[in-house]
């Protein structure tokens, strides 16, 4: 039953525009396996997980980690202390909204800087980090110092409380556990019918910038973490970039879960785009099952009636 669950939040490399692929692309049996533990090691914005928890009640628990500190706390703050979290954002917003722009740009500094400041206690540092994450231009970056850097977005009406979804989100995370740390510290959790999704930062292509600290030695890594869920015959699916994107040589992802079953997906973008800049906008898609799926690009052309 969908209660209105739904990212709080806007984070860098959101799924909610590949929902419809990625639960076409479960297990065909998904539904019904009994008390299914579902995790997400990089959980970021959640919007794969608010949709299972509202979707699927065989999911009876289920774990999300990341290694964001701020961003776990404020996961811990919704679920914990919804209430408290509305109030205080609730009073932000009544300071905020009736000010002129330059009054604004000052609000939203001296919030910035109280944030950086990290000395407000776990309720205000969370609704200081949703404040900022809806009022900046940035969803959530920092320098070379690890303060937050994103600067003022000058919006008419950014939506700082957001009650429906706060609350709602609140009530889906009364059956998750949360963590904060590497992934590899949700293996200890995972045990008898267990699903894993696994969003990792993904590999730069082309000429972007990645995450740095994730770098091939990681992915690597994380490549060695599928292996050990794949002996433990836990089921997982990961998504990540894909390097013929942007280079037709760059086969590093593929080459590395060859033994995978990989498939590409597109954003809706990808459906209005000229033809030839269509596969810019492709992703990997990768699983340890197998299951035939109808692709993004099939099911608007279907909608749509045309063929690429």
């Amino acid at each position: 039953m969908n209660i209105g669950g739904q990212p709080f939040i806007k984070w860098p490399g959101s799924k909610s525009q590949h929902i419809h692929i990625l639960t076409q692309a479960l297990p065909a049996d998904f539904a019904e396996i009994p008390n299914i533990t579902y995790i997400e090691p990089f959980v970021g914005g959640g919007a794969l997980l608010f949709h299972m928890l509202q979707t699927y009640p065989n999911i009876k628990h289920a774990i999300i980690n990341d290694n964001n500190l701020d961003l776990i706390r404020a996961y811990n703050t919704v679920r914990d202390r919804a209430k408290e979290l509305v109030a205080e954002l609730k009073k932000m917003q009544k300071e905020f909204l009736p000010l002129d722009e330059e009054e604004r740009h000052e609000y939203f500094n001296e919030r910035r800087d109280e944030f950086n400041a990290r000395l407000a206690g776990g309720l205000r540092h969370s609704a200081l980090f949703i404040f900022l994450n809806k009022t900046s231009n940035a969803n959530y970056r920092t320098n070379g110092n690890g303060k937050f850097n994103g600067a003022y977005n000058h919006l008419l009406n950014p939506g700082i409380c957001d009650e429906r979804t706060i609350l709602a989100d609140s009530k889906l995370l009364q059956r998750v556990t949360i963590t904060c740390g590497d992934y590899e510290k949700t293996y200890s959790e995972a045990s008898g019918n267990t699903f894993f999704f696994l969003d990792p930062p993904y590999r730069p292509t082309g000429k972007r910038h990645g995450n740095t600290e994730f770098n091939d030695k990681e992915q690597i890594r994380l490549k060695k973490f599928c292996d050990l869920l794949s002996y433990r015959r836990f089921q997982w699916m990961l998504t990540n970039s894909d390097g013929k994107s942007q280079n037709p040589d760059d086969t590093f992802m593929e080459q590395l879960y060859s033994n995978y079953n990989v498939e590409r997906i597109w954003s809706k973008n990808a459906i209005v785009a000229k033809p030839e800049k269509r596969e810019k906008l492709s992703e990997l898609l990768v699983r340890n099952f197998q299951r035939e799926i109808l692709s993004l690009r099939d099911v608007y052309c279907q909608q749509l009636s045309f063929a690429f």
